[in-house]
């Protein structure tokens, strides 16, 4: 791990950092120098640290200042900053490319977890900025599709959206089932993975692009996984540090890398969108959904997780529930981009294990999932009668 930078912090503020992050503890560098000019920015700059933690020592204008500095000079290098979660600051801090807030009364968990991303976003950002095997793609896409809760449609939706993007690019789209426990990619594809994410995070060899290759599966319609453990236990000793990691590697492959998620905001899933340029929102139509879809963008925010493209789904939109669609965008505070109606078509496909967008690429559902591949694929020269695969 790189250094850990922190200023403006007293005593026990930075004691307790050092307890946090027991591992890095050797790696935290106290700054005691004078906080004014740019020329401080540059001096910190030059210990090449991961990260830079504004204490709760420094006025907030002066914090916001240093922070807007830190990200226009080097928006690689993750800026916390320790304000009270309830603070007015917080929404500035944000918009100050600050990457996370550690609230002076929080546990230290929570600030061992804050830290620990913000430098492993660096990291992982870093190794795929390397020559040879680790070169970043230019152009790759990595498309994060999530839900607030269960049962809205997403792995339905990252299946097909995978299918539809391996069609625009034949063998250079992978999906990854970072539904660690009961991941269902496998069986939506009918397929029978020799290996899983699991084999690669606990291969003994040091983990490159060539090694994770041979953990892929690959689908008929030109597509590869990474598919989820069969057992739960498994997925469970698979740690979120190692996400980041295996995405990054490989972004340096494919055009198109799509991560179907567990429900909610898991630490594998933040790991993955820290590494993501788009994320897919899914919620059906009833109020909790919605409403979790907004707790979910509140939380994202607030942890300075909003440089992603965001494009909204809404599963089952025609269903009759009496919750109009205005209302639905309305209490999420979004607008929906693709509107994906109900079909008894979709229980079958998922039954059969064949993407709906391969097995009937005529229904209303497939369609609209097009619409959803059209905002990352030039769907021009794709024939879509083509995609069409029986097992």
């Amino acid at each position: 791990m790189k250094r850990i930078v922190v200023a403006g912090a007293s005593d026990q503020f930075y004691g307790r950092l050092q307890q946090a992050v027991p591992d890095a503890a050797d790696r935290i560098y106290r700054w005691v120098e004078q906080l004014d000019g740019p020329a401080v920015v540059e001096a910190i700059l030059a210990l090449d640290p991961a990260a830079v933690v504004l204490g709760p020592e420094l006025p907030p204008r002066l914090a916001l200042a240093l922070a807007t500095e830190f990200d226009r000079a080097r928006p690689d290098v993750s800026v916390l900053i320790s304000v009270p979660p309830d603070s007015e600051v917080v929404e500035a801090a944000l918009a100050a490319g600050v990457r996370g807030v550690l609230s002076p009364g929080g546990s230290r968990e929570s600030w061992r977890d804050t830290v620990v991303r913000a430098v492993r976003v660096v990291e992982a950002r870093s190794a795929s900025s390397q020559p040879g095997s680790r070169e970043r793609r230019h152009g790759a896409r990595v498309i994060t599709v999530c839900a607030p809760k269960g049962g809205a449609g997403k792995t339905m939706l990252s299946t097909n959206l995978a299918a539809g993007l391996a069609a625009a690019a034949p063998r250079q789209t992978v999906i990854v089932d970072l539904d660690l426990q009961f991941g269902d990619v496998a069986y939506s594809f009918s397929l029978k993975p020799r290996h899983s994410i699991y084999d690669a995070v606990a291969t003994p060899q040091s983990l490159d692009l060539t090694t994770l290759k041979v953990f892929l599966t690959r689908h008929q319609c030109e597509l590869y996984a990474l598919c989820a453990p069969d057992d739960p236990a498994r997925g469970e000793m698979i740690g979120p540090e190692a996400v980041a990691e295996i995405v990054s590697l490989l972004m340096a492959e494919f055009a198109y890398v799509v991560i179907d998620t567990g429900a909610g905001l898991t630490e594998h899933t933040l790991s993955a969108l820290d590494v993501s340029t788009d994320i897919v929102f899914v919620a059906d139509m009833d109020i909790p959904s919605v409403r979790h879809l907004r707790k979910v963008l509140n939380a994202l925010d607030h942890l300075g997780m909003n440089t992603q493209d965001r494009h909204f789904v809404m599963n089952r939109a025609d269903s009759r529930v009496g919750l109009s669609m205005a209302d639905a965008a309305a209490a999420a505070g979004i607008t929906i981009d693709v509107e994906v109606p109900s079909s008894r078509h979709v229980p079958v496909a998922l039954n059969t294990g064949t993407p709906i967008i391969l097995g009937n690429a005529r229904s209303p559902v497939s369609k609209r999932i097009w619409e959803l591949v059209g905002r990352f694929a030039d769907l021009d020269d794709v024939n879509r009668k083509s995609t069409r695969w029986s097992a």
